[in-house]
């Protein structure tokens, strides 16, 4: 077994990841049949890693390229983010880059050169965003080998509709997304990855979308590292940090982690940072609470009690009660939380709470997706449950 040195706060080379294999199965199935696909998970459950691994080996008859949309503010930023990606993908045809070339300042046909920044011509500087972001993705549509399908995964999305919205306003945010969903209609050469870490639900009642902008789109549910893939990793970073372990630490590792690949590195960097020797099932469950307790180290995932405020607005309040109600007692009855708040909206948050991936309803009670998030919750709004 090759060992892993822990990286939890760092980008993982695809090389050094591990697991999600039946995810990258599933999509390159649901590519061949045409599908396009949506993920749509809490930050740090590996959206961003297996966006690496799939763009570094998509599978036969595939390219694949990533967008990172993080930061971007305007619709032409979007525009750019995009151009710069494929300027500095290698699978880009040679075709394809002459048209971007006679469009955008800094795209070499060549391939690029890194440090050029990228702009619009001003001989096409009339011409809008959206208009320029569906000739470049023709472009390269059009240009590509014969039976070869590029895959444009594009990461933090809603992130960057919303700044969108803010920055241009609703209607022009509400036009990009609609053009996305015209060019994934449109160019059949082409298949996407829409992905993002806030919940499409909000940003759509934002821009006065529907649900029809991105209803075409297949979701890909990502989630925490099954049972095995999450043990190999524990064992694997336990082995990198000097420390190897027995298996019934693996599984206190995976189980403390809730098997969420960010967490199992954090723990397994902690416990290197704590000492040396024989890891005991105790010393994983002390270097959980104390990477909890240590604000600092744990900042990664104080979004949990920070980003409900700017997405859930004048219901926020509400909406952490009820997070902190299920949360105190493990379970509550979707009864029991519309008496505990009268003329409340519960239903309509509730959902948002689900979409969000905080709660899960069945059988008509109400509980957290992840056990870990729960306890996490727990500690940061020092709840007693």
């Amino acid at each position: 077994m090759e060992p892993l040195f822990p990286q939890p706060g760092s980008t993982i080379a695809p090389a050094n990841a591990v697991g999600r294999d039946r995810t990258t199965d599933r999509a390159r199935r649901a590519f061949a049949a045409g599908s396009n696909l949506g993920i749509n998970d809490p930050r740090r459950m590996g959206k961003t890693v297996w966006l690496d691994i799939l763009c570094a080996d998509p599978g036969p008859g595939l390219l694949a390229v990533k967008v990172d949309y993080e930061g971007v503010r305007t619709s032409e930023e979007f525009l750019l983010r995009t151009v710069k990606a494929l300027d500095a993908f290698q699978g880009t045809p040679q075709r394809a880059r002459a048209r971007l070339s006679a469009l955008f300042q800094g795209v070499e046909v060549a391939g690029a050169v890194p440090g050029t920044p990228i702009s619009v011509k001003v001989g096409v500087s009339t011409r809008t965003p959206t208009d320029l972001l569906g000739e470049t993705l023709a472009a390269v549509a059009d240009h590509l080998d014969e039976g070869v399908l590029l895959v444009v995964a594009m990461d933090e999305v809603p992130v960057a509709i919303d700044n969108i919205a803010i920055n241009e306003g609703a209607a022009s945010a509400n036009q990009l997304l609609q053009a996305l969903r015209d060019m994934r209609r449109r160019e059949g050469r082409l298949r996407w990855i829409v992905c993002g870490s806030i919940g499409f639900h909000h940003i759509l009642r934002r821009c006065g979308a529907t649900e029809g902008a991105i209803n075409d789109l297949v979701n890909l549910p990502l989630g925490p590292l099954d049972e095995t893939e999450a043990r190999e990793l524990a064992a694997r970073l336990c082995l990198g940090i000097g420390r190897p372990a027995a298996p019934e630490v693996v599984a206190a590792l995976t189980e403390e982690a809730g098997r969420i690949p960010f967490l199992i590195h954090a723990l397994a960097h902690h416990l290197h940072e704590a000492g040396s020797g024989p890891i005991s099932v105790g010393d994983v469950a002390t270097a959980f609470e104390d990477f909890i307790d240590d604000r600092d180290e744990s900042k990664a995932v104080t979004h949990l009690v920070t980003r409900l405020d700017p997405l859930y607005g004048d219901r926020t309040k509400v909406a952490e009660a009820m997070l902190d109600e299920v949360a105190r007692q493990g379970a509550v009855a979707l009864t029991d939380l519309v008496a505990a708040h009268p003329g409340e909206p519960v239903g309509a948050i509730l959902d948002d709470l689900v979409d969000d991936h905080y709660l899960l309803v069945r059988q008509s009670m109400v509980g957290w997706r992840y056990p870990v998030l729960r306890r996490i919750w727990v500690s940061r709004r020092r709840l007693v449950p």
